[in-house]
């Protein structure tokens, strides 16, 4: 587990009791005062690309540094609105429905994502922003996010995960009944065009250098 210097935020893995190894998720909380409960709390399982969940934490921590420097408090007010979290995964081909009951549900093209929002959920410990990736029957990881938890950091995570940047995966890191939705993807070569050129060799005769 990692915590902040304020003790505000608290980030780790807790394993699944008597789960196999790795089993288990990543969480992060946020406390307005450190012993008390937390405000909010993001939960990823284990089995959640890294790479999200890298870019959820890097935001997170662009506003933990920027609040010591101002009068905000981004890790428990914002004014941005849930389009926000909603217009990465629309402008990627995502579908919109919404329900009578308080709930809005966000589909990916090839049906292995679902997100749902339950905007009318007031109960701050209950997560309002759920996201399921696999078959719905046999989900390969889920991801929630509390109700008080800031918009802002909610759409770090929605555009990372609709985000075409090519992953690095091994094939046995690809779970064999999805490997069919798998796209390759070329490794960008990364070597310089040409060798950089050396600079001149020091003059020979230092008798006249001076320091």
């Amino acid at each position: 587990m990692a915590s902040s210097p304020c003790l505000r935020l608290r980030s780790g893995f807790l394993a699944e009791p008597g789960g196999a190894a790795g089993d288990g998720a990543w969480i992060t909380a946020a406390y307005q005062q450190p012993f008390e409960a937390a405000a909010w709390n993001a939960r990823f399982d284990a089995s959640t690309p890294v790479e999200m969940i890298w870019d959820f934490h890097t935001e997170l921590l662009h506003f933990y540094l920027d609040d010591a420097f101002s009068d905000g408090d981004m890790l428990f007010h914002d004014d941005t609105a849930p389009a926000a979290a909603y217009l990465p995964l629309l402008n990627a081909g995502w579908t919109h429905t919404a329900s009578h009951w308080g709930s809005q549900h966000f589909r990916s093209p090839d049906g292995m994502a679902h997100l749902e929002h339950r905007y009318g959920t007031t109960d701050r410990n209950k997560p309002v922003w759920m996201l399921n990736m696999g078959y719905p029957s046999e989900p390969l990881w889920q991801a929630s996010f509390t109700s008080r938890t800031p918009v802002t950091y909610v759409a770090a995570f929605t555009s990372s995960l609709v985000t075409e940047e090519p992953l690095t995966r091994a094939v046995s890191e690809v779970p064999f009944h999805t490997r069919h939705l798998a796209r390759l993807a070329s490794v960008p070569d990364r070597t310089p065009a040409s060798k950089p050129a050396m600079p001149p060799a020091p003059p020979h005769n230092t008798a006249a250098r001076t320091c």
